[in-house]
């Protein structure tokens, strides 16, 4: 049976507040200001452990946070205390805190919404939903449902580029290849590629694992390393015959070739992927992000 490749995200559901003890243990709190003062704690506890000579006040502090946030211990979509709260946790000055703080929103770990507060970015605003396959509907206004079958999956030695788009991996890459069904109109391809030294573990999850949800979820949910910016290229192109044949196509067929590099926190590259879009009838929405992605990160 065809599994429909599913944009909810599942595991542990987080709250705007709630942070996560280096033993793992969730805080429960009764109040905004006890949620503060716990996160505060674990900084100024983490700040503690981060001074090293060399590095800056604000380089410590902009890596006790990453690191908290790396780990879990502060969750997706928690509140940071306030820049003053944290001043007064780690005894920094507040120019030092607002210059970490706003080196740790340009690499994408936090957002800050003004008269809100400073959050953990979620993961609910990485780009989960389907940016690929958004095939539309020729009269009505919806996109066709999406399926996808792994071909196969393992450990190759290189990139079919440069290495240095996902930067070089003395282990290798993990390739994943998947036979992308839309709606049993026609089929897409697709090949990913991320980096074996991290992602190995991506060679023992159960085949049906990767087949009903879109992969970055995955990445977000088991390696915390959701998808937060990508960037693509296009354009048309003759596959190898086994693709073709794959699709159904005549062996002089050319395609549509999507190549896509997507980065993580810090602008860390995670995925390199190459799709191949058949010629065909119906319209593929291009845009940079999914709509309602794109609002909610606008929000």
């Amino acid at each position: 049976m065809k599994k429909q490749i599913n944009s909810g995200r599942a595991g542990q559901i987080t709250k705007r507040g709630a942070a996560k003890t280096p033993s793992g243990r969730i805080l429960r709190v009764d109040s905004v200001d006890s949620v503060d003062t716990g996160i505060a704690s674990m900084i100024s506890a983490s700040f503690e452990r981060s001074q090293r000579q060399g590095l800056s006040k604000a380089a410590q502090l902009y890596e006790a946070i990453s690191s908290l946030v790396a780990s879990g211990a502060i969750l997706d979509g928690a509140k940071l205390p306030g820049e003053r709260e944290i001043c007064s946790a780690t005894g920094l000055s507040l120019g030092t805190v607002q210059k970490a703080l706003n080196a740790l929103t340009n690499d994408g770990d936090l957002v800050r919404e003004h008269g809100r507060g400073t959050f953990v970015r979620s993961a609910r605003n990485s780009l989960r939903e389907l940016w690929h396959y958004r095939f539309r509907h020729p009269t009505r206004e919806e996109l066709l449902p999406v399926y996808a079958t792994v071909e196969s999956r393992n450990r190759v030695a290189s990139l079919p580029a440069s290495n240095s788009i996902l930067g070089e991996d003395r282990v290798g890459y993990v390739q994943i290849n998947r036979l992308i069904n839309i709606d049993d109109k026609f089929n897409c391809w697709s090949e990913m590629y991320l980096r074996a030294s991290r992602f190995g573990r991506l060679l023992d999850l159960p085949m049906s694992n990767l087949e009903g949800i879109n992969l970055k979820q995955i990445l977000s949910d088991e390696f915390n390393a959701p998808t937060l910016a990508i960037s693509q290229t296009a354009r048309i192109e003759r596959p190898s015959a086994d693709i073709l044949k794959k699709l159904g196509l005549g062996s002089r067929a050319h395609c549509l070739v999507i190549r896509v590099l997507a980065t993580s926190r810090h602008r860390e590259p995670i995925t390199f992927q190459k799709i191949v879009v058949p010629p065909v009838e119906y319209e593929l929405e291009l845009t940079a992000a999914p709509y309602e992605v794109a609002k909610a990160l606008a929000a």
